[in-house]
């Protein structure tokens, strides 16, 4: 495994770790309520760069039920969201926001918006970086 592949991984893991909290921000407050549930079992799947950022960092990828419908939720949704540390789940499910998140984030003050902006690039960036 290259070397410029672990670093961008291990960098990716503490940028998803730090950024979790201002996520959970406005999932904590909008999803519980939520009709049309975003978390279906087909976004929830390991696409190559992902499964190239976990072999990274020496982790195991989460088992997935192929039996489960694809339109269905996700396994990994739980009572209380996702059961699976950010860090842990597909890139997909970090940096998807469905309309009602990206409206709240609109109301947020400017600074919060473009600090959150500005981790998201950054792990766009070393996401890339793993290939695929």
């Amino acid at each position: 495994m290259p070397h410029s592949r672990i670093n961008a991984a291990r960098k990716l893991r503490q940028l998803l770790i730090e950024s979790s909290p201002l996520i959970e921000n406005y999932t904590r407050e909008l999803c519980p309520d939520c009709t049309d549930v975003c978390c279906r079992q087909k976004h929830g799947i390991y696409r190559e760069r992902d499964r190239n950022y976990l072999n990274a960092l020496g982790t195991a990828i989460p088992a997935r039920d192929p039996a489960r419908p694809l339109d269905g939720p996700c396994e990994a949704l739980g009572e209380r969201g996702c059961t699976h540390p950010r860090w842990l789940r597909p890139f997909k499910c970090t940096w998807y926001f469905c309309e009602p998140i990206v409206l709240a984030m609109q109301d947020q003050p400017q600074r919060s918006t473009r600090a959150l902006t500005a981790v998201m690039t950054e792990m766009i960036r070393l996401y890339d970086e793993l290939g695929g």
